[in-house]
C-alpha cells in the first residue's frame, strides 16, 4: 500500500455543508433517474412532488411557510398548500400555531431509524468506528453511495470543540469527495465520464482546470492506492481521509471517512499519523 503519494490529494473537498447545493433545481426527476430512464407508465409524479416538499426542509431552514415551500420546490402556492396539508394529515409535517410555519415531524425518525437499523454492516461497524474516533479524537463516518451522491449513514463526532461536523443524512456530490472517490474506484471509464457530464458547474469547478481524463486518472489511482485524501482550504480548513470497505466479492460497499482540521493535521501529518489507523479500521470491517 502506498502511503507517501500525493496524487490522490485534491486542493478542495466536498465536505461542504449539506445545504451548499441549494441552488440546484428541485423540480427534476430523482437522482436515480440519472442511472436509468424513467418509465413514465409507472412513475407517480405526485409522490415525487410530496418528496420534494419534505426535501425542502434542511439544516438551513427547519421551519418554512407555504410561500417558502413553493419557492424551494418550484410549485405553485396552491399546489404546495395541498401537499403540505396532506403531509400534515399523515403526520409527516407539523404546523406551529403561533408562527404558522411548518417543520418536519418526529414521525420521519421512525422511517430513518428503520432503514439504519436494517443496515447490518453499519450496525456491526459502530464499535470499530467508535474505537477509531476514540484513538484519534477526530470525526469518523460511515459513508455509502446513492447514485451520483454519497450519504453519511453513521457518524461519531470529534471530541474537539472545533471540528468537522458531518451529521447523519449529510449528502454530497460523490466525485470531488474523498469518500466518493473510493466508492467510485471500481466504476468503468464510461460511467465516470457520464457522471462528470452530469456535474453541476459549481461542483465541477472544485476540480479547477483538471481535464476529465485527469479526474478519471485520479479515481483510478485511488483504487490502486487504496485510499483518497482531500483538503478543504476555505474557513478553518480541513483534511479528509477515506478508505473503502469491501464485501465478500471484493466490491466496495462503503467508505470509512476521518475528517480533521488543518490546524491539527496538515495533509502530510494526516497521511503519516491518521491514514494507517483508517486503513486498519477499514480492513477490520471488510469481509474476507
Amino acid at each position: 500500500m502506498t502511503t507517501n503519494s500525493t496524487s490522490s490529494t485534491l486542493p478542495t473537498d466536498t465536505l461542504e455543508s449539506p445545504d451548499s447545493r441549494k441552488g440546484s433545481k428541485r423540480g427534476s426527476k430523482p437522482a436515480s433517474a440519472a442511472k436509468a430512464e424513467v418509465d413514465e407508465r409507472l412513475y407517480v409524479a405526485s409522490v415525487a412532488k410530496a418528496m420534494r416538499v419534505l426535501e425542502a426542509f434542511d439544516k438551513s431552514a427547519s421551519e418554512l411557510s407555504i410561500a417558502d415551500i413553493a419557492l424551494r420546490t418550484g410549485m405553485g402556492r396552491s399546489a404546495a398548500q395541498r401537499f403540505v396539508y396532506t403531509l400534515c394529515q399523515l403526520g409527516y409535517l407539523r404546523r406551529h400555531p403561533a408562527t404558522r410555519l411548518y417543520s418536519l415531524s418526529t414521525k420521519l425518525v421512525g422511517l430513518v431509524g428503520g432503514m439504519l437499523s436494517a443496515n447490518a454492516r453499519l450496525q456491526a461497524a459502530y464499535p470499530v468506528l467508535s474505537q477509531l474516533a476514540q484513538e484519534t479524537h477526530e470525526t469518523v463516518s460511515w459513508v455509502e453511495r446513492d447514485g451520483d451522491d454519497i450519504v453519511v449513514l453513521g457518524n461519531i463526532p470529534s471530541e474537539h470543540l472545533a471540528s468537522v461536523n458531518l451529521p447523519v443524512g449529510s449528502r454530497f456530490a460523490a466525485l470531488p469527495a474523498s469518500s466518493g472517490q473510493v466508492l467510485l474506484c471500481q466504476e468503468s471509464d464510461a460511467a465516470l465520464r457520464a457522471m462528470l457530464g452530469r456535474l453541476e458547474p459549481a461542483v465541477r469547478a472544485r476540480f479547477g482546470d483538471r481535464a476529465d481524463d485527469d479526474i478519471i486518472g485520479l479515481i483510478e489511482r485511488t483504487g490502486s492506492e487504496g485510499y483518497s485524501m482531500t483538503e478543504k482550504n476555505l474557513g478553518q480548513g480541513s483534511v479528509s481521509i477515506s478508505v473503502p470497505v469491501f464485501d465478500h466479492a471484493g466490491r466496495v460497499v462503503a467508505a470509512i471517512n476521518l475528517s480533521t482540521l488543518s490546524m491539527r493535521y496538515d495533509v502530510d501529518a494526516a497521511r503519516r499519523d491518521l491514514l494507517p489507523r483508517v486503513l486498519h479500521t477499514a480492513k477490520a470491517l471488510s469481509a474476507g
